[in-house]
């Protein structure tokens, strides 16, 4: 592309790009090149000095607005569909993460029930456990005075150690 910049004199600076013609150009879904632009003023108001009213606006020819148009609205139906395409890509991820998620908790929660059930039995063997041990404290608590009674019915030389239920259970 053939580039020329001038000055106006009023601090600004117009740049005029003439582009190259493409050889083998193809319609592709890569973003188009806006240099394939033609410009938008005629050659002769662009080495004019721009006026300060708009009136060099009705100079401005149409057929490369529309094609400035026309990329551009290539250019962002093309975003919108990349966009598109990663906004279906994040949602197939989240379903999916989302499903993983829920098989998960599944697995979880019918491991908690089984570990409650599991857990309810031991609590109950336990208790079972505890009230035994309970009664037989009792037992032995009640037997221990009469064993000892016994025994110091016995003649001395028969007679055993006293019996004390402090230490068995």
């Amino acid at each position: 592309a053939v580039v020329s910049t001038q000055s106006t004199g009023e601090g600004s600076t117009i740049v005029e790009v003439n582009p190259r013609p493409y050889q083998n150009e193809t319609k592709s879904s890569a973003p188009v090149k806006l240099s394939k632009c033609q410009p938008l003023l005629p050659h002769s108001a662009v080495h004019d000095s721009l006026p300060s009213d708009h009136t060099q606006l009705r100079h401005l020819k149409t057929r490369p607005i529309a094609e400035l148009f026309n990329l551009y609205e290539e250019h962002l139906r093309h975003t919108a569909v990349m966009v598109t395409e990663e906004q279906n890509r994040l949602t197939r991820n989240i379903k999916e993460h989302d499903t993983a998620v829920a098989q998960i908790l599944a697995v979880s929660q019918k491991k908690q029930h089984v570990y409650s059930v599991w857990g309810g039995g031991i609590q109950t063997s336990i208790r079972e456990i505890s009230t035994n041990v309970s009664e037989i404290q009792r037992t032995l608590d009640s037997l221990v005075p009469a064993v000892n009674e016994l025994n110091a019915l016995l003649p001395v030389n028969e007679r055993l150690q006293n019996f004390s239920s402090s230490g068995c259970v």
